[in-house]
């Protein structure tokens, strides 16, 4: 089902005039500004960087009224994260509204539509945010994200993904949306926090794995590295064989 809502979007994006069509560029080791304030659901509002409070994230651009994909990226990310070994505590997930005229009340709304997926534990994790002067666009901006606004029919039209940011505000990695699985939301946190988070085996598997731009999500690369090497071996002593045969029967 993921898998068929985002082909679904890329087929819309695509339908889309080439000169209104949004990008999405976001650049591996871009900083984002963590000046920049943010409103939470509250009502208060606090700087990106005090938002983050030393924790690495998983960031979302959006907006609460999106009627398309934000909705379902933000409970498959919720679902995803509670089947995760990792704390909430530890991490930040965070959804950033790319729309100014969206409200701490359409924050608050947004975020206790996810209550059920994250559970009362992954909740606490959560920031839903909103900026009347249009500092999350400027972030999503900042991320490599552009998006066009359809006022006929009062919606954006942008590209989604997961972004993790280490504490510092810096793009760590990028999950395409609905292509995840909590295994790749729990090593791009471990990945973003620096090694602060994670368990023995997660920094092992990082240490043998990569990330499949292609797919998407970690893959273990010297598994892959040993397979070519397995098949290499096998094509080589076939080869050997055949030269063997080859030369007795001459």
């Amino acid at each position: 089902m993921r898998s068929l809502l985002a082909a679904l979007c890329l087929f819309v994006a695509g339908a889309a005039p080439a000169a209104e069509r949004p990008t999405f560029d976001p650049k591996l080791g871009a900083q984002l500004r963590l000046d920049r304030e943010l409103v939470d659901a509250s009502g208060q509002k606090r700087p990106l960087g005090e938002t983050l409070d030393g924790h690495p994230a998983l960031v979302v651009f959006g907006y609460d009224k999106c009627p398309n994909l934000c909705g379902v990226t933000q409970q498959a990310v919720a679902s995803d994260l509670k089947k995760t070994s990792l704390r909430p505590a530890d991490y930040r997930a965070l959804f950033i509204s790319i729309d100014p005229e969206e409200t701490p009340a359409d924050a608050a709304a947004a975020q206790a539509e996810i209550a059920s997926a994250a559970g009362p534990a992954g909740q606490s994790a959560w920031r839903f945010l909103t900026s009347s002067d249009g500092a999350g666009a400027a972030l999503a901006n900042e991320a490599g994200i552009t998006f066009d606004r359809r006022k006929g029919i009062d919606q954006f039209v942008h590209p989604i993904a997961v972004i993790a940011l280490t504490p510092s505000g810096r793009i760590s990695q990028v999950l395409p949306a609905l292509t995840f699985a909590p295994r790749d939301l729990e090593l791009a946190l471990v990945e973003a926090s620096e090694n602060r988070l994670g368990s023995i085996a997660d920094h092992v598997f990082l240490l043998c794995a990569g990330f499949d731009n292609s797919k998407g999500q970690y893959t273990p690369a010297i598994w892959a590295a040993l397979k070519v090497a397995s098949l290499a071996t096998l094509f080589g002593l076939g080869a050997t064989v055949l030269w063997q045969s080859w030369g007795r029967a001459r």
